[in-house]
């Protein structure tokens, strides 16, 4: 699969049908169309997509809300989508202030976050 991935972003598949799109660095409006674009594009390819911002520098609202409407999506094409949020003061506050902690289904470890995905993939669901 050939991504275009926006810089500081990286994508692996621990498992098969499950990516890991990790986020350093800064993140924010001059991502924001790439991070949906590449988001948009492992919802519908990938049974479960986890999103790990434990090394991320600093997200705005601009990247929050590609979250949300990403969630939106994932939600209507039954894809688990979960965030990873063991992250840096200002990354967690951030989260944390807007709510999106809350709204959006998150793990504080890679494990709790892949958590799960197995068995819905043995299922055969997507």
């Amino acid at each position: 699969m050939e991504l275009e991935l926006p810089e500081d972003v990286a994508v692996e598949w621990p498992i098969s049908g499950v990516a890991v799109v990790t986020f350093t660095g800064e993140h924010d409006l001059a991502t924001r169309d790439a991070t949906a674009a590449l988001l948009d594009t492992l919802v519908e390819e990938n049974q479960a997509v986890i999103v790990d911002f434990s090394k991320a520098e600093f997200v705005d609202g601009a990247i929050l809300g590609v979250l949300r409407n990403t969630d939106r999506a994932a939600r209507e094409q039954d894809t688990i989508f979960r965030l990873q949020l063991a992250t840096t003061a200002i990354v967690g506050m951030i989260f944390q202030i807007t709510g999106a902690s809350t709204e959006l289904e998150c793990a504080s470890t890679r494990d709790e976050a892949l958590a799960g995905t197995r068995v819905s993939i043995q299922r055969g669901e997507k």
